[in-house]
C-alpha cells in the first residue's frame, strides 16, 4: 500500500491562538482518534475536541503528538499531512529533534575558535576578545539551534550569548532579552564593551529597555531591533509580546531562566511555554538552573526545545545529566582560576527567652508538619509562616515579637515577651556585630546577609559607627551619586574607606552586584532554603576579576538548639547541601561539590546536654509556675500523701 492510499490527518497552525489543529478524515480508524485524544489530554489539559473530528491544542502539545505518532502512522493506518506554516514549523521541529537526540550524546562543533574570532571581528566585535572558555562555549552553542548556558556568574554568559546572536542573526532579525532588572545594565554594557561604533549592519545598535506599558507597542514597532524587558512587565503585556514574536524573526534570551521554573504553575512560566515555538532561536542563561531540584529544569527545557519531551523525561524521574547530556555549556570557577573560599561554621547559643519562644514555635510547626506526613494535607501558607518564624526567632526574637506574640497558643506570651525584650539583641546578632568590628579593625570590609528586613534595621542600629549601608527590596535603583539608591550605596561602599559593612537581603540583591574588588568577607546570620539565593550571594564577592592571591571568607552563624528539639539552621544546611549536590551532579562542578561537602561535613548545631525535660522546666520558670508548684508540694507529706 502506498502512502496516498492511507487516510490523512491534516495538521494546520492557528496563528491567532498559537495552536495546532488536527483534522481527521472520516476513514481514519476510531481507535486512532481515541488514542490521540487521550494523549492530547495528557500533554495539554486545555485541548479542544470539536464536532467533525477536529482536535485543537497548544502548538507545543501538537509537536508532542507529532513526535509520538509520526513513527507509528503507517502501522496505525494513517498519514500526517501539513501545509503552510504548520509544514514549515514541523520541519524545523523535526530537524531540531534529530539534532537534540544526536547532540545529547556527541556534540559536533561546526566552527573552530579561530574562525569564530575572525567572524566576530568582521561583525564589529572588536573591543573585547573572548577568553578560551568563552570561545569554547560559543562554538558549542553555535552547533545547536537553541542553547543553554549554565556558567557561573562572572564567566561572561552575557558576552558569549551576545556573540552567538551576532553570528546567527540575519539582517532583519530582532533580539529580545527577558530577565530581572538587575541584569539590564550588563546587556547595555555588552554593546559598549564589545562593539565598534562603526560596526556593519547596525551591529552596534543599543538595547531599548521596555519599562512603560503604554509605550511598549510603539517601541516594538519603531524599527529598533534590540529590546530588554523584565519578567514582571512581560506578563502585563502578553498579547503585545505574542504579536511581536509572531510577526517578526526574534531571537529570545531568558536571563536568570530559573525564574520560570514553576512552568504552568506561574504566569511567567505559562506565557513563555505558550510562545516557546515562536522565536527563531532561544537561549537560556542561569548559573543555578535547578535551585530546588531536578523538576526546576522541566519548564526551562520545554521552553528551549518545545515538543521534544526533555522536560517530560525529567518529570518521569530521569536524571538531569542523562536527559541533557551535551546540550548545555558551563564554565566553572576552577576554570576561571578562582581560589576556593574558606568556609567557617560558627555555633551560637540561644538566650533563655529566645530558647523558650523557639520551643513553643517548634511545637506549633511540628503539629502542622506531622499532619502533613500523616494525610498529605497542609495549610501551606500557615506552615510556611511557622517555618519562617522559627528561622526568625533563631536569629532575632526581638523584632519577631510583634508578629508572633499575638498568635502564641499558651498563657506565657506576656512573660516570654518581657524576658526577650529585657535580653535585647540575640547572641547571634551580637556575634555578627562583633565579627564585623573585628574585621573592620583589620581594615577589612564585610557584607552581612539576612533574609529578614527588620534584622537589617536592627543591625544598622548596632553598627551605626561603621556607617552601615543596607540593600533590600525597598531600596530603589537610581544614580550612583544618590546614597538613597542601590547604585549610590554600592558606589559609596567601593570608594569610601569609612563605610565598612553592607547589610543585605539575598532575595533582593543576590544577583546583579559585584563587591569582589573591595570585600572578601561574607557573614550569614541566617539563610533560607533557597539554594539560588545562597550561591548567588557568595558570587557577589567570589567571581571573575578577583585577585588570585586574595582569601575569600564565608562565615555561617548557626543557632544551637537542644537535642530532641531540632535546629532549623541545621535543617536549612542539610537541604541546601542536597540541592547543591543535585546541581553538582548535573553540572559536574567541583566548586559545587566543595560547597555541598562543607555543609555535609559541618558539625551539627545541637546541644546534647539539654534534654526535653529541661525545656519544660524552663517554660515553667518563665511562666512563673515554679513557685506555685513548690507551694503545692508543701501540701504533701514525705510519703507523697495529702495531709
Amino acid at each position: 500500500m502506498t502512502d496516498n492510499q492511507f487516510p490523512y490527518i491534516k495538521i494546520s497552525y492557528n496563528k491567532d491562538n498559537l495552536s495546532g489543529i488536527f483534522s481527521f478524515q472520516e476513514d481514519v480508524a476510531d481507535g486512532v482518534l481515541l488514542r490521540m485524544r487521550q494523549f492530547a489530554m495528557s500533554v495539554d489539559s486545555d485541548f479542544i475536541y470539536r464536532e467533525g473530528n477536529i482536535l485543537e491544542l497548544s502548538w507545543s502539545g501538537t509537536l508532542r503528538i507529532v513526535k509520538e505518532f509520526a513513527p507509528l502512522q503507517r502501522n496505525l493506518g494513517f498519514m500526517f499531512t501539513a501545509e503552510g506554516q504548520a509544514k514549515e514549523r514541523i520541519a524545523t521541529f523535526l530537524a531540531q529533534l534529530k539534532e537534540v537526540n544526536k547532540a545529547r550524546n556527541t556534540l559536533s562543533v561546526t566552527i573552530s575558535e579561530q574562525e569564530l574570532d575572525e567572524r566576530l571581528l568582521s561583525l564589529g566585535f572588536t573591543k573585547r576578545k573572548l577568553t578560551p572558555e568563552q570561545s569554547r562555549d560559543a562554538c558549542r552553542l553555535l552547533s545547536l539551534h537553541n542553547g543553554a548556558n549554565f556558567s557561573v556568574p562572572g564567566a561572561g554568559k552575557t558576552t558569549v550569548t551576545f556573540a552567538v546572536h551576532l553570528l546567527t542573526k540575519s539582517l532583519d532579525s530582532h533580539l529580545l532579552v527577558i530577565g530581572p532588572k538587575s541584569a539590564f545594565l550588563a546587556w547595555q554594557d555588552v554593546i559598549n564593551d564589545c562593539m565598534d561604533d562603526n560596526a556593519p549592519n547596525n551591529n552596534s545598535e543599543p538595547f531599548q529597555i521596555l519599562t512603560d506599558v503604554d509605550k511598549i507597542q510603539d517601541q516594538l514597532l519603531s524599527g529598533a531591533k534590540r529590546f530588554i524587558i523584565s519578567y514582571d512587565l512581560m506578563i502585563r503585556v502578553p498579547q503585545i509580546i505574542t504579536n511581536y514574536l509572531g510577526n517578526n524573526p526574534v531571537h529570545v534570551i531568558l536571563d536568570e531562566s530559573h525564574r520560570m521554573k514553576a512552568g504552568f504553575g506561574s504566569q511567567r512560566g505559562t506565557f513563555l511555554l505558550n510562545v516557546a515555538a515562536l522565536p527563531i532561536r532561544r537561549d537560556i542563561l542561569s548559573g543555578t538552573p535547578m535551585p530546588q531540584g531536578a523538576n526546576d529544569l522541566q519548564s526551562q527545557l520545554d521552553f528551549l526545545w518545545p515538543g521534544v519531551g526533555l522536560g517530560n523525561r525529567i518529570s518521569m524521574g530521569d536524571t538531569p545529566r542523562t536527559v541533557l547530556g551535551n546540550l548545555y555549556v558551563r564554565t566553572t570557577k576552577k576554570e576561571l582560576g578562582l581560589k576556593s573560599p574558606n568556609r567557617y561554621f560558627e555555633h551560637v547559643d540561644m538566650s533563655k527567652g529566645q530558647l523558650a519562644l523557639y520551643t513553643i514555635l517548634r511545637n506549633e510547626a511540628m503539629a502542622q508538619l506531622t499532619q502533613f506526613r500523616q494525610d498529605r494535607r497542609i495549610d501551606v501558607a500557615r506552615a510556611r509562616r511557622s517555618i519562617m518564624r522559627l528561622l526568625q526567632v533563631s536569629t532575632n526574637p526581638v523584632v519577631a515579637l510583634d508578629a508572633i506574640v499575638q498568635d502564641l497558643p499558651r498563657n506565657e506570651a506576656p512573660a516570654i515577651a518581657r524576658i526577650i525584650r529585657e535580653e535585647g539583641p540575640s547572641p547571634k546578632i551580637l556575634r555578627a556585630a562583633e565579627l564585623v568590628r573585628e574585621l573592620a579593625s583589620q581594615n577589612r570590609k564585610s557584607i552581612i546577609w539576612t533574609i529578614f528586613t527588620n534584622t537589617i534595621t536592627q543591625l544598622e542600629s548596632l553598627l551605626v559607627d561603621l556607617n552601615p549601608l543596607s540593600l533590600h527590596g525597598e531600596v530603589p535603583n537610581g544614580d550612583k551619586s544618590d546614597l538613597a539608591t542601590r547604585e549610590g550605596r554600592i558606589y559609596k561602599f567601593h570608594t569610601d574607606p569609612n563605610y565598612k559593612v553592607i547589610i543585605a537581603n539575598p532575595a533582593a540583591v543576590s544577583e546583579g552586584i559585584s563587591l569582589h574588588k573591595v570585600c572578601h568577607e561574607a557573614i550569614y546570620v541566617d539563610r533560607s532554603y533557597n539554594a539560588t539565593h545562597f550561591l548567588q550571594s557568595i558570587d557577589r564577592i567570589h567571581r571573575l576579576g578577583l585577585d588570585p592571591e586574595v582569601e575569600t571568607n564565608i562565615h555561617i552563624l548557626q543557632t544551637v538548639a537542644p537535642l530532641g528539639l531540632g535546629s532549623v539552621d541545621h535543617s536549612v544546611s542539610r537541604r541546601l547541601a542536597t540541592k547543591i549536590r543535585a546541581m553538582q551532579d548535573l553540572l559536574n562542578d567541583i566548586d559545587l561539590h566543595e560547597i555541598a561537602l562543607a555543609e555535609e561535613s559541618a558539625d551539627e548545631p545541637i546541644d546534647y546536654d539539654i534534654r526535653p525535660e529541661d525545656l519544660e522546666d524552663l517554660l515553667d520558670e518563665l511562666e512563673g509556675r515554679t513557685s506555685f508548684m513548690m507551694e503545692e508540694a508543701d501540701w504533701l507529706d514525705d510519703d507523697g500523701i495529702e495531709s
